[in-house]
C-alpha cells in the first residue's frame, strides 16, 4: 500500500433497497466505495451518489469447473466493470452449474486437485483478458477436505500464482472453514503471497442448526475474533487496498453504521 493507493472502506450492494442507507453512510464519511454483486436485475443498477466508486464482483461464474466460463454472465460483468472503471473484478473460485446464473443453489468449492487447479487458472486468465483488468479470486466456506492438494487455501494460492491473479480474502469464510475443519484460526495465511491480497471481505458467521458447522451470515455483525483478525490483516498486508463489509439489506442500519465506524477506526 502506497500514498497513491490508500486503503478504502466499502459495503457490498445486492439490492436497490440498500441505496438510501449507503448514500447516508457515504455522506457521513463511513464508506469510500460500493461493491456491486452481479448478476443484478436488469435495469436496476446501484442508484448511489455519482461520487461513489463502484467495484464489480461476481460470485457465481463457474471458473473452477470444466463446464467453463459462463460468457453471457461475464458479458454483463465486463460491461459494468468498464462503466464503473472497477480496479479489478472479484470472482469466486467455485464449481457451479451450467444454468443461466451459473450456480447449483450454493457456491461449491471444487475438488482440490491439480487437474481442477489447471482448469481454474486457465479460466481465470481468460476472464482477466476478457475483462481487461485483474481478476481477484475468493474462496467460499469449506465443510470438508476433498482432493489431494493440502487445503483450499493452497489451491487458491496455486491458482493465483499460475494465473497471475489477485486475491480477496473473505475473513468470515476463512474463519468458518478453519472452524469446520478444526484448524488454527490463522491456518493458511502463510501459504498465500501477501502481495496478491488486495481486498478483505468482512461479515458475521453463525453455527448450523446441528452445531457441527459454521456458515457466513450477512445478517449478523462480525464477532470480536473476526474483527481482531481483520485488524491484524490491515496492519500486515502490504498490498491491501480495500475492506468490504457485507451486510444484508434487511438488517438494521444501526449495525451497518456501528460496524463501519469500527472498521474505519482500524484503518486510521
Amino acid at each position: 500500500m502506497t500514498a497513491t493507493q490508500p486503503l478504502q472502506l466499502g459495503v457490498r450492494w445486492d439490492e436497490p433497497s440498500q441505496d438510501v442507507r449507503l448514500n447516508r453512510a457515504f455522506r457521513a464519511g463511513l464508506l469510500d466505495y460500493v461493491e456491486a454483486n452481479y448478476p443484478i436485475t436488469p435495469g436496476h443498477p446501484p442508484q448511489v451518489d455519482s461520487a461513489i466508486p463502484i467495484y464489480v464482483h461476481c460470485p457465481v461464474n463457474p471458473i473452477a469447473s470444466p463446464q467453463g466460463v459462463n460468457w453471457r454472465l461475464a458479458a454483463q460483468v465486463r460491461e459494468a466493470a468498464e462503466q464503473y472503471r472497477s480496479p479489478w473484478v472479484g470472482e469466486h473460485l467455485c464449481w457451479a452449474g451450467p444454468g443461466a446464473e451459473g450456480r447449483l443453489g450454493y457456491i461449491v468449492t471444487p475438488l482440490l486437485s491439480e487437474e481442477f487447479q489447471k482448469v481454474a487458472a486457465d479460466n481465470t486468465r481468460k476472464l482477466s483478458d476478457y475483462y481487461g483488468r485483474p481478476v481477484a479470486l475468493e474462496l467460499a466456506p469449506v465443510y470438508q477436505h476433498t482432493g489431494t492438494i493440502d487445503s483450499e487455501v493452497h489451491f487458491l494460492s496455486n491458482v493465483a500464482e499460475e494465473a497471475d491473479a489477485l486475491i480477496i480474502l473473505d475473513v468470515a469464510h476463512f474463519t468458518a472453514s478453519n472452524r469446520n475443519l478444526a484448524r488454527p484460526a490463522d491456518f493458511g495465511l502463510s501459504t498465500i503471497n501477501p502481495q496478491r491480497i488486495v481486498e478483505l471481505h468482512v461479515a458475521g458467521i453463525r453455527p448450523s442448526g446441528s452445531g457441527r458447522h459454521w456458515h457466513d451470515s450477512h445478517d449478523r455483525v462480525p464477532e470480536p475474533a473476526i474483527l481482531e483478525l481483520v485488524q491484524h490483516l490491515i496492519r500486515t498486508l502490504p498490498a491491501l487496498r480495500a475492506v468490504t463489509f457485507e451486510h444484508a439489506e434487511e438488517s438494521p442500519e444501526s449495525e451497518l453504521v456501528s460496524t463501519l465506524e469500527a472498521l474505519r477506526r482500524m484503518m486510521q
